[in-house]
């Protein structure tokens, strides 16, 4: 039978093929009971509920509560491809094609195969409400403000650390209530955002050159997951003007605050780093996972972009370098408008102007979402540490791997009870992590186990470097061309190599990256679309982007000398 993981969904007969497109850079970890349990069930629910009141979502599309739009097979998180491009098969105008490039935009997806019940009319005619809302937009959408309330809502019920057990398990519990609302909100805006970019994707393509959806879609400005890096930028510039700090810098940033209490060259630095904790300390990488590091707990991560950018010779405001993005996106949509008919050219000249808002209140609907999880992190850190003190050998990650209703609090009261499970546990999710999932899954049989896993692991060839004169070819992503050293980073708290002016080549784009993109030259990824979080980030801080480029991190070799062309989506090996 082989070994499967502590939880494991079952493949839906009626939307069957899986992929960890997209999902894969924000969920790029083993998946944890905690966070399965009060993150990812309410997250479906949200999810549902989100495009049943889009008019996407039809009564009889599902048969049972069971999370299938967000699928956990292997130990990973999948999004449900076949669900997903309901959106676009019953939007008026659009197709499955368009979800998968908005969305997917590698693995080549097996193809849409239309079955009975794909069709509604009653979804396309509130799609068409939808839609012809949406473009018609020209403020930000109501439905970010309500993010916000509800966000400071929850963070401001948060019970004191040192309360008891019982009142800090209470607000665990009250999380998925809490969360639900916010998910659904960030669910109704990246659909929107989808449908609105898809206009501008099927012009494109419609006049022979996809790769202009790149100037098209450009900068929207005031892009919540933006002011990560432009915020630490300007912490970056004060301690350039320190060279007290510098010097602590140049000693590592490890136990940098410490280092750095009693030093009055020092405090300006750290009040605007205290800040910066304060109004984004709650994104970190893989921040959907409720044990995951953020800013908050992990502050060295925040530090080590600081670090990256305090070094850099130029001015690395993308103010300059978004000088032209009217200019690009005022010719790009020149070549495009001559090959439209007239109804086409009305959506594509609305779809220009609307997607700016939609694509704000998408990262912002997202941080919010994400900010709500910020109390319970630091509610759930504490009951661990709580556990270590009473004898318990586990820390955030393994404790995780509890099932938070039924053994959690049998863990917390005595952790030795269950010390063995939780080893045997975080044996089984180290053997998972280290191996990579199936990037489609179709049918129940397609689901691993372990042992299959390893098998297929241990027979996959070594992937050859690429040589001299190459040319790489994935997605393109931010438009731009660039020159640079290739830095292969794993993990934004190991990005100590990178220099500025470097290329930065990463395994996802996830957004608690994306501060390390300021410094680069320019980011080359292996996973990721037109709508990835990060690559909204990437055009917004002007910094040239490749997306898709299946294993970038195996082919480009660490320190060679690349070009990256964002709007061809190629990157070209000068001298390997």
């Amino acid at each position: 039978m082989g070994t499967r993981w502590i939880i494991e969904g079952r493949i839906d007969e009626r939307w069957p093929v899986n992929t960890r497109g997209n999902v894969g850079e924000v969920f790029p970890e083993v998946i944890t009971a905690l966070g399965y349990h009060l993150g990812i069930v309410p997250a479906e629910k949200a999810w549902r509920n989100a495009y049943a009141e889009l008019g996407i979502m039809s009564p009889d599309d599902f048969a049972s509560d069971d999370p299938v739009i967000i699928g956990l097979y292997g130990g990973y998180c999948y999004l449900n491809l076949s669900y997903l491009r309901m959106m676009g098969v019953r939007a008026p105008g659009s197709s499955a094609e368009a979800i998968d490039v908005a969305f997917f935009g590698e693995g080549n997806p097996p193809p849409y195969v239309a079955c009975k019940g794909d069709k509604s009319l009653r979804s396309s005619v509130r799609i068409l409400r939808t839609v012809l809302s949406a473009l018609g937009t020209k403020e930000l959408p109501e439905i970010v403000e309500d993010s916000f309330s509800r966000s400071a809502g929850f963070e401001a019920l948060r019970p004191d650390l040192d309360a008891p057990d019982t009142d800090l398990l209470d607000y665990l519990y009250a999380f998925p209530e809490a969360f639900e609302p916010l998910f659904g909100n960030h669910m109704q805006t990246t659909a929107v955002a989808a449908i609105v970019s898809g206009v501008l994707i099927d012009a494109s393509a419609a006049a022979g050159n996809p790769g202009l959806v790149t100037h098209l879609v450009g900068a929207s400005g005031d892009v919540q997951s933006a002011l990560y890096a432009t915020d630490l930028y300007e912490i970056a510039k004060v301690i350039r003007q320190q060279p007290g700090v510098m010097r602590a810098f140049d000693d590592g940033v490890d136990e940098l605050l410490e280092r750095t209490a009693g030093n009055p060259d020092a405090a300006g630095f750290r009040t605007m780093f205290e800040a910066f904790l304060d109004r984004h300390g709650h994104r970190g990488p893989n921040d959907w996972e409720l044990s995951a590091r953020t800013w908050d707990n992990t502050p060295s991560l925040a530090l080590t972009a600081l670090d990256r950018m305090r070094v850099a010779d130029n001015d690395l405001s993308p103010v300059d370098r978004l000088a032209d993005d009217d200019e690009r996106r005022s010719a790009a949509a020149a070549v495009v408008r001559p090959h439209l008919n007239f109804m086409d050219k009305v959506k594509f000249d609305k779809a220009l102007r609307a997607l700016p808002f939609w694509s704000q209140a998408r990262e912002a609907t997202r941080d919010r979402a994400v900010r709500v999880m910020l109390p319970i992190k630091q509610v759930y850190r504490e009951l661990v540490r709580r556990s270590l003190e009473r004898g318990g050998g586990a820390g955030p990650t393994e404790v995780a791997l509890l099932n938070p209703v039924t053994e959690l609090p049998d863990y917390l009261r005595d952790p030795a009870s269950l010390a063995a499970l939780v080893d045997e546990r975080a044996n089984l999710r180290n053997r998972f992590a280290a191996v990579g999932p199936p990037f489609f899954i179709s049918s129940q049989k397609d689901v691993p186990t372990i042992e299959e896993l390893e098998a297929t692991a241990a027979g996959t060839a070594r992937v050859e470097a690429a040589a001299t004169g190459d040319v790489l070819t994935g997605d393109a992503g931010a438009s731009g061309l660039a020159r640079g050293r290739a830095r292969i980073i794993h993990d934004p708290a190991d990005a100590g190599s990178l220099e500025p002016g470097d290329v930065l080549v990463a395994p996802i784009t996830d957004p608690a990256w994306t501060p390390l993109f300021l410094p680069a030259a320019a980011v080359v990824v292996n996973v990721g679309a037109l709508m990835s979080h990060a690559v909204i980030v990437a055009r917004e801080l002007a910094v040239p982007c490749v997306i898709a480029l299946e294993g970038a991190t195996d082919l480009i070799p660490d320190g060679a000398m690349v070009e990256v062309d964002g709007t061809a989506g190629t990157v070209t090996l000068i001298q390997a």
